[in-house]
């Protein structure tokens, strides 16, 4: 059976209002929220602001995560990349380069101790590839990183706002062993994306993907009330023969209905994979 994680920060309060943030004064609630809701996997997620005060990125914090997860019996199977999204390296200053690329594998380390083994790396809005000269960039920013990626035994999951067959000529540059695709469902569909077209491209090249549903040129909302065709998406799922897991990214409820709606998110998932 595929695993089904929950985003983190998901089950509690906005940070910042924001959709998506690591909820730094929560995430220890929040996790003894789904220990006890049968929630058994989480996405973690890591922002470049106060990025040394996410326990992923600090030495004390690895320990601490290790324990707090053991406790709990979550298990992670992925891990967003969002500063990689606020503070794209390949748009600034040689400086930068390197501080991000010292910023990586610290948090691959972190990463390594619980057992995670996909980093998903964001390549749209603040970090969406403009031009052949900056993919160029990002090709060799990446491929660099590949002596970290062996040796904590993580692979990166690309996630793009290319077209179909730009996004399969993008992945041919990257080795299979280390690098692949995270499909994310409401993305393709507000980008106008057919998923027929995306599965025929690059199937074989997905690790992971991201459960949410998004208007047409518009908003994450509510599942089943955008513009992704769950029925073709779930018929291709099973006609691919998808065996790797999911992330629920998916919009965030009314106040105080975020548990629940998460839970009947995850039945409807497990139920169309059956």
């Amino acid at each position: 059976m595929n695993k089904i994680a929950f985003v983190q920060g998901r089950l509690v309060s906005k940070v910042d209002n924001k959709i998506q943030a690591f909820p730094r004064d929560e995430w220890v609630k929040e996790l003894k929220l789904a220990s006890s809701n049968n929630l058994k996997y989480i996405e973690l997620t890591v922002d470049f602001d106060r990025v040394w005060e996410n326990p992923v990125a600090s030495y004390l914090g690895n320990d601490y995560l290790v324990r707090i997860l053991k406790d709990y019996k979550i298990g992670v199977i992925a891990c967003t990349a969002d500063f990689i999204m606020q503070k794209p390296p390949w748009k600034e200053k040689k400086e930068n380069l390197i501080y991000m690329k010292h910023m990586i594998e610290r948090i691959l380390i972190g990463l390594s101790k619980v057992s995670c083994e996909i980093i998903v790396i964001p390549l749209v809005d603040g970090s969406s590839i403009n031009g052949k000269t900056e993919e160029k960039k990002v090709i060799e920013f990446f491929l660099n990183l590949k002596p970290l990626l062996k040796k904590y035994k993580i692979k990166v999951a690309f996630e793009s706002d290319y077209e179909p067959l730009k996004l399969k000529n993008f992945i041919s540059k990257f080795p299979e062993e280390y690098f692949g695709i995270n499909y994310d469902v409401g993305n393709s569909a507000s980008l106008g994306f057919n998923i027929k077209d995306e599965f025929d491209a690059y199937f074989d090249r997905i690790l992971h993907i991201h459960i949410k549903d998004r208007l047409y040129k518009g908003f994450t909302v509510p599942l089943q009330t955008g513009d992704v065709d769950f029925k073709l998406f779930f018929q291709k799922l099973k006609e691919f023969n998808y065996k790797l897991n999911f992330s629920m990214q998916t919009a965030r409820a009314k106040k105080g209905k975020d548990l629940t709606t998460m839970l009947e998110y995850i039945d409807y998932i497990n139920s169309q994979m059956q």
